[in-house]
C-alpha cells in the first residue's frame, strides 16, 4: 500500500536516479519543473501535469470552462515558480462518452483563454477514450536563472505572494452547493486560480530569491518542500497572513479558525520564495516568516507551538 504521495515520489526519485546519470546541464525530479541548461543565461524549464475527473475537478459543480482554465493555469504557474517565463504547451485529453464536441469546444475555450492570457502557445497534444475526463498538459518555459526550492538558508527571509485560504474555502462552497453568492471570490478562486506571473519580474529583480514554489498542496506543506529540498526548518508569522474579509465572515458564522484556510488551502497559485534581501513592503509581496536550521514553527504574538506538515495528498484518505 502507498502510504504518502511524497514517499511515492521520493521511491520513483530513488529508482530513476540509480538507473541513469544527469549530466551537470540537465536537473531532474525534485522541483517545479525539470531544467536544462540550453546556454549560459538560458534554460529551458520542462513540467507536466494532470487533470482527472472526481479526483481534481467535479463536473457536478465544475464548468467545463473552468475545468480547461485551472488545468491551465496549474501548469503556468509551475513555470513562474521557477522565475520563467512560459511559452509552449501540449494538451492530452481522454474524453468520456457522455462528452459531445460542444462539451470539448468549451474546455478548450477555457485552456485557450488562461492560455492567452499568459502567453502561452498551444502548441499540439493528443486525444483518446476513457471512462471519465482527463486532462494532461506539457508545459515549456525559459528562464535565464532558474530558482530551485533547494537554495534556502538559515536567516532568509520568507515572502508570500497575495493571499491564501480562498480556494479551500470556494472547494467547501461548491461541495455544499449554498452559498455561492455571498462567497463570491472563494468560489472563483476554487474554479479560476490565477497564476502570479505579474510578479516575478518584482521577485527576480528585488528580492533574489534563494528558493521559491507555488502554492499547489498548501503553505505548510510547500513551504515543507522548499525545506526539506534546502534541509532546513522555518518560523512563520501567522499574524502577518492576510484574512480575505469572506474567510473571516465564515469562520465566525460556523465557529472555525481562519488558520484552518490561510495555512492548508491548495490550488491558490500564489508564490512562496525566500531571500536574504529585506525589502521595503512591496505591494501584493508580503514578509510571512523565516528560514530557520531545523524544525517547523508557527507563531502567533508571543506564542510559539511546533507544526506538522500536512497538505493534500492523493494518497491519504
Amino acid at each position: 500500500m502507498i502510504k504518502s504521495e511524497l514517499e511515492l515520489i521520493e521511491s520513483i526519485r530513488e529508482k530513476v536516479n540509480t538507473g541513469q546519470k544527469f549530466p551537470e546541464n540537465i536537473f531532474g525530479i525534485g522541483d517545479d519543473c525539470a531544467v536544462y541548461r540550453i546556454s549560459e543565461n538560458r534554460y529551458g524549464l520542462f513540467s507536466t501535469d494532470i487533470s482527472i475527473e472526481n479526483i481534481h475537478f467535479d463536473l457536478t459543480y465544475t464548468p467545463l470552462f473552468d475545468a480547461g482554465y485551472r488545468s491551465m493555469a496549474a501548469n503556468i504557474s509551475d513555470i513562474y515558480a521557477m522565475g520563467g517565463k512560459p511559452v509552449l504547451a501540449l494538451i492530452s485529453i481522454d474524453i468520456p462518452g457522455n462528452l459531445n464536441e460542444k462539451d470539448i469546444s468549451a474546455l478548450y475555450e477555457g485552456i485557450i483563454t488562461c492560455s492567452q492570457k499568459h502567453g502561452v502557445l498551444i502548441s499540439g497534444g493528443d486525444t483518446s477514450r476513457s471512462p471519465v475526463l482527463v486532462i494532461n498538459i506539457s508545459i515549456y518555459g525559459e528562464t535565464d536563472s532558474p530558482v530551485y526550492r533547494n537554495g534556502a538558508k538559515p536567516g532568509d527571509r520568507i515572502y508570500l505572494t497575495g493571499s491564501t485560504g480562498l480556494s479551500k474555502l470556494g472547494l467547501e462552497i461548491l461541495q455544499n452547493k449554498s452559498g455561492m453568492e455571498k462567497y463570491p471570490a472563494a468560489v472563483n478562486r476554487h474554479l479560476r486560480p490565477e497564476p502570479g506571473g505579474d510578479l516575478v519580474t518584482v521577485i527576480l529583480g528585488h528580492y533574489s530569491p534563494s528558493s521559491m514554489i507555488d502554492i499547489s498542496d498548501g503553505l505548510i506543506n510547500d513551504l515543507g518542500h522548499i525545506c526539506r529540498e534546502s534541509k532546513t526548518g522555518f518560523e512563520l508569522f501567522t499574524d502577518k497572513l492576510s484574512v480575505h474579509d469572506e474567510i473571516r465572515n465564515y469562520c465566525l458564522d460556523r465557529n472555525r479558525e481562519p488558520a484552518d484556510y490561510l495555512l492548508y488551502s491548495g490550488e491558490e497559485c500564489e508564490l512562496v520564495f525566500t531571500s536574504k534581501e529585506d525589502v521595503p513592503a512591496t505591494p501584493g509581496i508580503t514578509h510571512i516568516g523565516n528560514i530557520t536550521s531545523e524544525g517547523y514553527t508557527l507563531i502567533s504574538g508571543d506564542k510559539k507551538a511546533p507544526v506538522s506538515i500536512k497538505g493534500y495528498d492523493h494518497f491519504i484518505k
